[in-house]
């Protein structure tokens, strides 16, 4: 991958992340940075400040992370059905793990100890709300890196 790539991921998923948050209340929910930040400030003793500043943290980090693997994935094929697949599996694959992964992010944040895998909640496997949010999450991402790929072939033109 490289920097031109990279920097282009990163963007995208910054934007996606906010999109995200955006989005979030549309499916019934809270937002997960202020459900983090509420746990950071009753499990840590964290300031409400700090706890909003380091929740943004974790999620941006989070959006990044995985805005880089879509990317990696659409430079290597950026065909339709490879980003319908990627959407879909990344979404449901985010969708299983997300409610384990954020407990053990507010308690190692909150304990500052590594959380043990067998006090974590089960695997997610309900189709609603949260997969649906995850699928559109990984959609915002890769229609961003068409969008990317498309003003790099124009500016390509130009040139």
């Amino acid at each position: 991958m490289n920097k031109n790539t990279f920097i282009t991921a990163i963007v995208v998923g910054i934007i996606a992340s906010i999109a995200f948050i955006l989005v979030q209340p549309l499916f019934g929910m809270a937002t997960l940075t202020s459900r983090h930040a509420d746990a950071y400030v009753k499990l840590g003793a964290y300031s409400e400040c700090t706890a909003l500043v380091l929740s943004w943290f974790v999620h941006v980090s989070v959006s990044i992370f995985y805005a880089v693997l879509s990317s990696v994935i659409f430079n290597f094929n950026s065909s339709s059905l490879v980003n319908v697949g990627q959407v879909l599996v990344l979404g449901w694959v985010t969708t299983l793990t997300a409610t384990p992964a954020n407990e053990w992010v507010v308690k190692l944040i909150t304990t500052e100890q590594i959380p043990a895998f067998s006090s974590l909640s089960a695997l997610n496997t309900s189709v609603g709300p949260k997969l649906w949010l995850h699928i559109l999450f990984f959609a915002f991402i890769v229609v961003g890196l068409i969008f990317a790929k498309s003003n790099k072939q124009q500016d390509t033109f130009i040139d």
